[in-house]
């Protein structure tokens, strides 16, 4: 009996202590994507809490009582709430807002939602994961509204991207902080960036002038990529991707989290190699990371070292669209009797014309052949590394008062090959080299000698880049925020081309056309293999900078004014050109070389000045060089942004820019300062509202840009023969950019999430402009006039409308299916087929398109490990389409100036293609 009264005893007891016992669960998502954040921390106290599952959700008990609930994710802002334990089950789920650590918004600039009045979009680690599938970044970004992102000939890492119109040179890319377009030209070669998905914490696009404080070319927008770092929480991960065309990628990375000492560490490398998605596209590639961060109490210190070298395949040329696919083009073209069949058709999207079969047969001292391995050789192959190294010191002084400055060079060398002259085609359209070979292996019987006449060269293209950034911030008071930094930039870019590959030749009369040498400065043109050839320049570039920006923040409503202003300085340095003769009162400029005596032979120039001669070897010669030219900038913009609601937000932002022209549309070939030389000028407004719920988002953007002065891209000029090879120059054009963008995310059922967006442009030449145009030597030949007016902008679609839906359907599995769909594409326009018309004609507009892609996905945690693997089919329908186009190529075997499809030339969208992936972390 005693034993009974004890175990009732006990029983009450425990279903007292049950009850005394409260359960919390609930789900923790991201507040902008509604992204289920995995490992959040859920903590009541010290010891007492648990971390969110693959699912995002979390459950655990804690005995009855008030307790003060910590919610907390790396790279989002803590949440705390209080709650009273009593018993019965609580349900609490938590949504949490990106935080912005104090060196990121310092330095990054990244725009924050519901305060900064500018249109953006967040990828996160997660998307990254899901739908990079091995591309390069930009085509991740396809499915954000504005944006147009192609693989051009679809080599590794040739991609390139527009923003509501605008290409790569007007988009800033900055990498932690650290603008990346090219100094010179503004482009971005994202060959160069392989590698960076892996230490991604997460790509920020903002959308028209951005939330930059800095005079950055960012007329189309911002990408700001930050990278993993002392934030960032302990993980090892191992990743392996297969792909189609033998394409195999190994990556591994490492995240110390924050140490002892306040140290931190993370590293990442990674290898690909593949056979590409076109005939002769192999690539290869490495990657390595290093960052290393040291908290000594209000200081963080950051070091980071990246690169990327890598070497692959090209397909540089478009084509005729009957050579990609005959029967895509009779649809287009019809039967117009006016159009003829060029001589290759029906190749296939994998035809690649740069590539040829080549034995490097010998002979022996008995005149004999000896025979060698018969091997591809593809003449169009780029290979590059550019280590960026950075040094990163922010000081929190006091609660008000954050200092950073940022030192960091870019070191870059490399080229890409080509093929010197014109070679016959085989039978299946490849370039016959071997011919190429046999008749510069046999000693010519002119000169006795293995000349060569045609051989690969490497146009190389180095660069040493150094910069500093520093940034002061102060917080007035609850309200107001200032910040000033100066941005100071040197860069050096040399140019040239070297002999690559002698295709059996031993040395190469470096001539242009017979009359004069490329390299006016020395009698002997004879060169051999990795001798300089053709040209040889520097472009020097300086750049410095201030800016200044105030913001305000109380209650609904936030804004900023920003002012900033630089100095842009431009020289040319050519060693090819006949030297400057530099005298007390006076510089006579590309004055002294040599002159042609006869075949092959060059003697000294002289000049006489005042009774004295002076030859290539005096002393007061010089490099030809320019002077510097400076050229002032400056801008200033302004937005505001009010929350209506706790859901509803409405935005403006307006500004004007006047930025200096590009390099190559200041200084010509010739060493001569352009004329005309005025600053582009860009005015911009811009509308927005968002709606943002639980379940339901929205965002609505209306731009207006206007660009006066707008700088084109060299074009190709025709001549009166067919050998002759003129470049046109655009120092200004007019273009008026505007539309509307459109984007929201519905969350169907908790598993089931519907993304969509529309975008409609509106993008014309709005003047009539004044090309320049050189001969090959360098040399302006003549200028002409063009009307543009009412022409489309060209090399982007106007149109686009996009959906993707996310489902779910069990624990750590997900299927995405996405469909975006691309129209009014206008080919790429050329300012000479406008130049002798009575009014202006549009671009041939290419057929519209649309794309789908699925991706799958499976995690699981096993063991302290989570294990994941992916599987992605990009362009499932193989959808046959044109991703970009010229408009009357005058490459075109036969050339016309019909404006359609005849005389265009294209590449064609890759076909279908697959990736999968495993990956664990720990």
């Amino acid at each position: 009996m005693k034993r009974i009264f004890t175990f009732l005893f006990i029983l009450i007891i425990s279903f007292q202590l049950i009850a005394q016992n409260t359960t919390i669960k609930g789900v923790i998502t991201d507040y902008e994507t509604g992204e289920l954040l995995i490992g959040a921390n859920v903590l009541a106290k010290s010891g007492l809490g648990t971390v969110t599952d693959l699912d995002g959700k979390y459950s655990f008990s804690i005995s009855n009582g008030k307790y003060n609930l910590q919610i907390s994710y790396v790279g989002f802002k803590t949440q705390n709430k209080t709650i009273s334990a009593t018993g019965k089950t609580l349900y609490l789920n938590f949504r949490l807002q990106t935080q912005v650590i104090d060196e990121v918004q310092i330095v990054a600039d990244v725009a924050i939602a519901r305060q900064t009045p500018i249109a953006f979009t967040n990828i996160l680690p997660a998307k990254i994961e899901e739908e990079l599938a091995s591309q390069d970044i930009p085509m991740i970004l396809n499915s954000t509204p504005g944006v147009y992102a192609t693989q051009q000939g679809g080599g590794d890492g040739d991609a390139r991207i527009t923003i509501r119109g605008f290409d790569q040179r007007n988009i800033a890319v900055m990498l932690d902080g650290i603008p990346v377009n090219d100094m010179e030209n503004g482009w971005v070669y994202w060959s160069n960036w392989f590698g960076l998905d892996a230490v991604t914490r997460s790509i920020q696009i903002q959308r028209g002038l951005s939330a930059s404080k800095l005079a950055l070319p960012s007329v189309g927008g911002t990408l700001n990529i930050l990278s993993k770092g002392y934030e960032a929480k302990q993980n090892f991960n191992f990743k392996q991707e297969i792909g189609s065309n033998s394409f195999t990628r190994t990556s591994i990375g490492y995240s110390s989290g924050k140490l002892k000492n306040d140290w931190s560490i993370s590293l990442a490398g990674s290898y690909k190699k593949g056979d590409g998605h076109f005939q002769q596209a192999w690539t290869e590639g490495w990657f390595y990371f290093v960052r290393l961060d040291k908290k000594i109490k209000d200081h963080l210190i950051t070091f980071s070292v990246l690169g990327a070298p890598q070497k692959h395949g090209q397909r540089s040329y478009t084509n005729p669209i009957a050579t990609w696919n005959k029967a895509y083009a009779d649809n287009l073209i019809g039967d117009d009797t006016l159009y003829t069949e060029p001589p290759a058709v029906n190749l296939g999207r994998e035809y690649n014309e740069h590539w040829g079969y080549l034995e490097r047969w010998s002979l022996d001292e008995y005149g004999d052949t000896i025979h060698a391995k018969v091997n591809k050789v593809n003449t169009k192959t780029n290979y590059y590394h550019k280590p960026q190294i950075s040094l990163k010191h922010f000081w929190t002084i006091n609660e008000k008062l954050h200092l950073s400055n940022i030192v960091y060079a870019s070191l870059g060398t490399g080229g890409g090959t080509g093929l010197k002259n014109s070679l016959s085609m085989t039978d299946d359209y490849q370039v016959d080299l071997q011919t190429a070979y046999n008749n510069q292996v046999i000693e010519s019987p002119f000169t006795g000698l293995q000349q060569t006449t045609t051989h690969l060269y490497s146009s190389i293209n180095n660069h040493n880049w150094y910069g500093l950034l520093s940034t002061l911030n102060y917080r007035l008071n609850d309200y107001f925020d200032f910040s000033g930094g100066l941005d100071l930039r040197s860069y050096k870019g040399e140019h040239y081309r070297e002999l690559y590959d002698m295709l059996g030749g031993l040395f190469y009369y470096d001539e242009y056309k017979g009359i004069s040498i490329n390299n006016n400065n020395t009698a002997n043109t004879e060169r051999k293999l990795g001798d300089k050839i053709y040209y040889h320049n520097d472009g020097l570039v300086r750049w410095s900078g201030i800016f200044a920006q105030g913001e305000y923040s109380k209650d609904n409503l936030s804004g900023f004014i920003n002012f900033s202003t630089s100095m842009s300085g431009y020289k040319r340095v050519d060693y090819f050109a006949p030297k400057d003769l530099v005298l007390p009162d006076t510089t006579m400029f590309r004055a002294l070389g040599y002159v042609k005596t006869g075949n092959h032979q060059y003697v000294e120039d002289t000049v006489i000045y005042n009774g004295t001669a002076y030859t290539v070897n005096s002393p007061e010669s010089r490099t030809a060089q320019t002077d510097w030219k400076w050229i002032p900038g400056f801008t200033i913009k302004t937005g505001a942004n009010y929350n209506l609601t706790e859901h509803m937000n409405v935005f403006f932002n307006t500004g004007f820019l006047s930025k200096a022209a590009r390099f190559n549309n200041v200084i010509g070939q010739d060493n001569q300062i352009l004329k005309r030389i005025e600053n582009e000028k860009v005015t911009a407004f811009e509308l927005g509202h968002s709606y943002k719920s639980r379940i339901f988002s929205t965002n609505l953007n209306l731009y207006y840009t206007n660009w006066k002065n707008k700088p084109a891209q060299p074009f190709k000029v025709e001549g009166n023969n067919q050998d002759d090879s003129f470049t046109g120059y655009i120092n200004g054009i007019s273009a008026l950019h505007k539309g509307v963008e459109f984007d929201f995310v519905y969350k169907i059922l908790p598993q089931l999430n519907l993304e969509g967006l529309i975008s409609l442009g509106d993008w014309k030449w709005n003047s009539n402009a004044l090309v320049y145009v050189f001969n090959d030597a360098g040399s302006m030949v003549d200028t002409f006039t063009f009307d543009a007016k009412g022409v489309h902008v060209s090399d982007a679609a106007q149109t686009q409308i996009g959906a993707s839906l996310r489902y779910q359907p069990i624990k750590g599995f997900y299927i995405k299916g996405k469909y975006t769909w691309f129209d009014r594409y206008f080919a790429y326009f050329n300012p000479d087929d406008l130049r002798t018309l009575e009014k202006p004609i549009d671009s041939w507009e290419t057929p519209d398109y649309g794309v789908f892609d699925i991706h799958i996905g499976y995690k699981k945690r096993m063991d302290g490990y989570i294990v994941s693997w992916g599987f992605n089919v990009l362009n499932v329908l193989d959808e046959l389409y044109i991703s970009d186009a010229i408009n009357n190529d005058t490459y075109h075997p036969v050339p016309s100036k019909t404006f359609d499809a005849k005389g265009a030339t294209v590449f064609m969208g890759l076909g279908r293609r697959f990736t999968t992936s495993i990956k664990i972390s720990m």
